[in-house]
């Protein structure tokens, strides 16, 4: 294993892991939920933003949903970003459905990570979830 392995598998890892507690799958839904915002906001948890304010998590949960297109990753979404006539990109073609979409995604990810274990989602949650949404992603394309 590289340094830089060990490293990312440090940031994934749950704050209770820290303070003794064994391994568990609500530490694998901790680590699934840092990586479901990583991937969005392409943002890792140790990036300097963070020193300032307290986490990812924190991050994206103050942010859902009202100001959600602040803190997507603008190289991830760049075929939805537009060019204003001062030259400054907006979000112009996301439609509200890919939004509530994007927001639920991200919650799911804030409540996956959160600090406690026992307030965390389980698999089957996640699972439940993550269908809703494709479903109602995949009926807004019929």
């Amino acid at each position: 294993m590289k340094i830089s392995q060990f490293s990312l598998a440090m940031q994934l890892q749950p704050p209770e892991y820290d303070m003794g507690s064994k391994v568990s799958v609500l530490g694998d839904m901790y680590s699934f939920g840092i990586l479901i915002l990583e991937i969005f906001t392409g943002r890792r948890p140790t990036d300097t933003l963070f020193q300032a304010i307290s986490s990812l998590h924190h991050f994206v949960e103050t942010a859902l949903p009202e100001k959600v297109m602040e803190i997507l990753d603008k190289t991830t979404f760049h075929g939805a970003m537009s060019k204003a006539t001062n030259g400054k990109e907006y979000w112009g073609s996301i439609k509200k459905e890919e939004m509530e979409c994007l927001v639920s995604i991200l919650e799911i990810g804030v409540a996956c990570s959160a600090e406690s274990a026992r307030d965390r989602l389980t698999v089957t949650q996640v699972y439940s979830k993550l269908t809703l949404i494709r479903e109602k992603f995949l009926q807004r394309e019929d």
